[in-house]
């Protein structure tokens, strides 16, 4: 049968189908096909696909010209975290309340540690300000700045974050991003500097601390400045509330005005715009407290590292000290704990702390972070090579100022030493009268009461001995008597006693560990001196027994004498009892040999 002869599919069988071909049987099915092509089913599904076909064009339309006019019309600027312009840009959003509407938080514990909160609503009185509400700034806002549109993307980059945090790895560092609707570079530069200018007046009450503390997590990686980003905020310190010798702080608050001041004179006359301090005395007599008085009375931030860290290096330290800013303090606390000067670096390499850096700290290879490797080169590099910065005050302290190198002490590097000594008479009697003061005390005759309030403290004074004790540890006194002058004065002589007898066990206690560390140290070094002469001794035994055989012809091997220690280090020498010597000739052969 011919494959024409079958109908046309969806047509039913006509009653004159006889098995052969029948045009109307193919006009049915091509009516049928026209009917299916014009239902309104197909129509519709048709409209379907225009339309979305219509609205995905739009999309990808608009998006192309948001993008060219953003392009065209628009400037971006982005901010890092751990650059001052960053703490700059998010304490201007939070004034601003950009994020006022966001509806996640992070919640953490208030602390000296600065988060960016935004402000929450007063509640109730059981209500207390603990704790601090930061928002996940995830989507994107729109604000308004002086007849300009802003656009604000907050992110955080996740690159180089292997290992992760919890292991040692970097920390997220976050960015944002600025959009201005404008051409004008003068807005943005207008923008940036009334953000600064908000954050230097916010924070004429506090004193910022940039602590490097933390850069086990964040090494390395990220953007400039990410070492930087554990930061605190801190009251500042009048510089009343300082007892120290009389134009102490006066002489140093002066001097780094000047220094500030005269950035211009120092690059006309060719020299560093760079000015070094150190602070040395007994601990406990207002080194840190001066610099923290100091940089609240010159509005400049500190920003603070520890080269005792196991986990700083010379590349690091660079790295570092590379991003603070001018107009800053960079201070180096405790500086004589990184290394021992010259002097002390042949006893250092010739003592037997096989294995360990000076100071006691273990060295161990291959692990990095398990050690401090910063050497002195690389601290003057530092404060004065071709790659330090300009225009910042290097701040130093230390307990023993002996102990550094002369080459860290030479001027340019630090160009002003300042001495700390323990409180006199003028401080101790000043540091009571700044405890007690006359508006502690509501009598009516406040003239008789402060008349006797300084009597006290002249007792107070007399009592205390000149240069033995520390202004803290007369602060640690006196916080016990904070509402009780006379008290104070009539107990410190018992405080005084207590203190000495405490300071002299605890002098015999480190005299007796002085020993004992001694005593171990010599045992050891015997003992390894002992090891040394035996194994040399047994050496060279075994030559001597060596050379001897193969000079005896006769297989004569005398025994060799025992090996005797001399002076105690185990050196071997050969006992003096003469060798055994080889039995005589027969003597009728000596008989016969002479007749012949």
């Amino acid at each position: 049968m011919n494959v024409f002869d079958y109908p046309a599919l969806g047509s039913a069988p006509h009653p004159s189908y006889s098995g052969g071909w029948s045009p109307f049987s193919q006009f049915v099915g091509i009516s049928s096909l026209f009917a299916a092509l014009l239902s309104p089913r197909l129509f519709d599904s048709l409209k379907l696909v225009l339309l979305g076909t219509l609205i995905e064009g739009g999309r990808r339309l608009f998006s192309w010209l948001v993008e060219r006019f953003t392009f065209r019309y628009s400037m971006s600027a982005q901010f890092v975290q751990g650059d001052p312009a960053y703490e700059w840009i998010f304490h201007f959003l939070i004034q601003e309340e950009v994020w006022r509407k966001s509806r996640d938080f992070h919640v953490s514990a208030r602390s000296s540690q600065r988060r960016w909160g935004v402000k929450t609503p007063a509640g109730s009185e059981l209500v207390k300000d603990n704790a601090e509400y930061v928002p996940v700034y995830g989507e994107p806002h729109l604000f308004r700045w002086k007849g300009y549109w802003i656009e604000i993307k907050k992110s955080r980059d996740q690159m180089g974050s292997f290992p992760p945090p919890q292991f040692g790895g970097p920390n997220p560092v976050g960015s944002i991003s600025l959009t201005f609707f404008t051409l004008k570079m003068s807005v943005l530069s207008e923008f940036v500097e009334e953000t600064r200018q908000r954050y230097v007046e916010s924070n004429r009450p506090r004193v910022v601390i940039h602590s490097a503390d933390s850069v086990r997590k964040n090494m390395r990686f990220g953007p400039p400045g990410a070492q930087w980003q554990n930061v605190k905020t801190k009251f500042r310190r009048p510089l009343s509330t300082l007892v120290l010798e009389e134009g102490m702080v006066d002489s140093l608050l002066s001097d780094a005005r000047e220094f500030l001041k005269m950035e211009n004179w120092y690059v006309e006359a060719g020299i560093p715009h760079r000015r070094g301090y150190l602070l040395h005395g007994p601990p406990g007599t207002g080194k840190t407290s001066t610099i923290h008085a100091i940089a609240g009375e010159l509005g400049l931030e500190i920003y603070t590292l520890s080269l005792a860290s196991g986990h700083i290096d010379d590349g690091f330290l660079q790295t570092v000290t590379s991003n603070v800013p001018p107009h800053s303090i960079l201070l180096i606390e405790d500086i004589d704990c990184a290394f021992p000067s010259r002097d002390d670096a042949d006893e250092e390499e010739s003592s037997d702390n096989l294995g360990m850096f000076p100071g006691g700290r273990q060295y161990i290879p291959g692990i990095p972070g398990a050690n401090g490797r910063v050497t002195l080169s690389g601290l003057l590099n530092v404060i004065d090579g071709i790659g330090s910065e300009d225009g910042r005050l290097f701040f130093a302290t230390t307990n023993h100022v002996d102990r550094l190198d002369p080459a860290l002490l030479r001027p340019g590097r630090i160009d002003m030493k300042i001495q700390y000594k323990l409180a006199s008479k003028a401080q101790t009697q000043a540091l009571f009268m700044r405890f007690f003061p006359e508006t502690r005390f509501t009598d009516d005759d406040l003239n008789a009461k402060n008349v006797a309030i300084a009597e006290l403290a002249c007792e107070f004074a007399a009592a205390i001995p000149e240069d033995e004790f520390s202004t803290a540890d007369l602060q640690g006194y006196l916080l016990g008597y904070k509402s009780s002058p006379q008290l104070a004065a009539t107990n410190v002589s018992n405080w005084i006693r207590h203190e000495r007898a405490e300071r002299a066990a605890k002098k015999k206690r480190e005299r007796e560990r002085e020993e004992k560390k001694k005593k171990a140290k010599e045992k050891s070094a015997f003992d390894m001196h002992n090891r040394a002469g035996e194994a040399m001794a047994a050496g060279f035994g075994s030559m001597l027994q060596r050379n001897l055989g193969e000079k005896n012809n006769n297989h004569f091997h005398p025994a060799l004498p025992p090996l005797l220690p001399v002076n105690g280090l185990g050196l071997g020498t050969v006992a003096t009892t003469a060798p055994p010597q080889p039995p005589p000739s027969p003597p009728a052969e000596s008989e016969n040999l002479k007749s012949k």
